[in-house]
């Protein structure tokens, strides 16, 4: 057992960042960062253009195979003859799958340095994030992980199960409550860390919306889904997570030289467990595709779609209890890859992202604002993208679409902020009553 890679956030590069936060309405906004960026050391330009490049092709190359009909999960069954192989039933592992977890669960005992047991509460999750904060911080005892993912499976199953694949997140009603949405973390423990030290913890009146890609890349998703899991299973209505491209087994099986490596996370925490990587897979494929924050905000990993006329209640219809399909064969299967994998570009109409292999596209504005209309809604707000200029966020279509990316100095060579996003109560008090959004950045 190794110990936790990520430094503790009150001694850690990200544990004093420069904060900057904006309370301007997102068409006007201009971050110092704008001004800053360009007088980056070359080196730390090169290193930032050449992680992007290397995440680009990972994914290219992982969409190239993909198409030739490679499926890790058949690889894997074969390497693995005892492993649970894919959870292709309805929504949810199915009562037999998680009677064999529930038998592991009780089987085993509490080890190591810390250990948190149901009932689930937020004073408990409080104190699962001062312990990963300590700098001897180890693993997670495998009970804790299993009997919390085991809870957690069951409270998503059930919100798939009455909401579909969309999911309603209240705004922010009150003066002096929030709604903060955070993008990828990709496995960057400490900068989850850092968010809750300068923003809260998560608390009635102090919710949080994560926007997908937490695991793969960093190695610490473990921690990181865990805790976020504690405090959404102590208070439902203070968590969100939505479901991003790498929450699916085919790029978590990938090393992390390749752009993946959280099925190998787990192995090193807990080795020999296949079942434990199930459990998570059916965590995963139970994440609801998209949240929609009142009329403020559709929230989705990756963005729109090339289908037409897509409206919140296809979205809501979307099969996504399963990995994504390789080869889009239904409207279905578009919808979800879309969602998952799409990017935009500052043009109108859809075009083939060459960066993904081709089979992803690039939607415009043209298709941003006609969703927007067409739905009600004010905006997108998305992730799935490293923005350039070496900042936290990415504002495109007239302020009608933000990307939000929350792993500060990515990769460990980036040198980027971190993003997240939250409605401002400072600038309450318009006839509808709602709030502007504000943009939070850290280094």
């Amino acid at each position: 057992m190794g110990c936790v890679e990520s430094v503790p956030a009150r001694t850690s590069r990200s544990s004093r960042p420069r904060l900057s936060s904006n309370h301007e309405r997102m068409a006007p906004y201009k971050d110092e960062a704008d001004d800053t960026s360009s007088e980056a050391s070359d080196a730390g330009d090169a290193a930032f253009d050449a992680w992007d490049a290397m995440e680009q092709a990972e994914e290219l190359s992982y969409l190239e195979q993909q198409l030739k009909g490679c499926s890790v999960d058949e690889l894997m069954t074969k390497r693995f003859p005892t492993r649970g192989g894919a959870l292709a039933s309805p929504r949810g592992g199915g009562a037999a799958a998680h009677s064999q977890w529930s038998s592991v669960a009780a089987a085993l005992t509490y080890d190591g340095d810390f250990a948190l047991s149901p009932p689930y509460t937020l004073k408990k999750a409080g104190e699962l994030y001062s312990y990963l904060r300590s700098p001897n911080a180890k693993p997670l005892p495998r009970k804790m992980v299993y009997e919390m993912l085991i809870a957690a499976s069951h409270a998503f199953e059930a919100q798939a199960a009455a909401c579909g694949s969309l999911i309603h997140v209240p705004p922010p009603a009150k003066p002096g409550e929030r709604l903060l949405v955070c993008g990828d973390t990709h496995g960057q423990l400490q900068d989850v860390l850092v968010i809750f030290e300068e923003h809260g913890l998560p608390a009635p009146g102090n919710a949080y919306l994560f926007n997908g890609d937490i695991a793969d890349r960093g190695r610490n998703a473990t921690e990181i889904f865990v805790l976020l899991l504690a405090f959404k299973l102590a208070c439902p209505d203070i968590m969100h997570i939505n479901r991003g491209n790498h929450e699916q087994r085919d790029l978590n099986e990938r090393p992390f030289a390749n752009g993946g490596g959280f099925a190998w996370e787990v192995r090193a925490k807990y080795p020999h467990d296949e079942l434990l990587i199930d459990l998570f897979q059916n965590l995963f494929t139970n994440l609801p595709i998209a949240s929609l924050v009142g009329e403020w905000a559709l929230v989705i990993h990756g963005g729109l779609f090339r289908e037409e006329d897509v409206t919140l209640d296809d979205i809501r219809a979307i099969d996504a209890c399963r990995q994504p399909p390789s080869v889009l064969q239904t409207r279905d299967d578009t919808l979800l890859f879309d969602a998952l994998w799409a990017d935009p570009h500052d043009g109108d109409g859809i075009v083939a992202s060459d960066n993904r292999g081709g089979v992803s596209i690039q939607f415009g504005r043209d298709l941003t604002k006609a969703f927007c209309a067409r739905n009600g809604v004010q905006s997108i707000i998305r992730s799935h993208q490293l923005p350039k200029r070496k900042r936290g966020y990415e504002i495109q279509h007239d302020a009608m679409l933000l990307t939000i990316f929350s792993a500060s100095n990515y990769g460990g060579v980036c040198g980027n902020r971190g993003g997240a996003l939250a409605p401002d109560d400072r600038r309450r008090g318009g006839s509808d009553g709602r709030a502007e959004a504000g943009l939070l950045l850290w280094m």
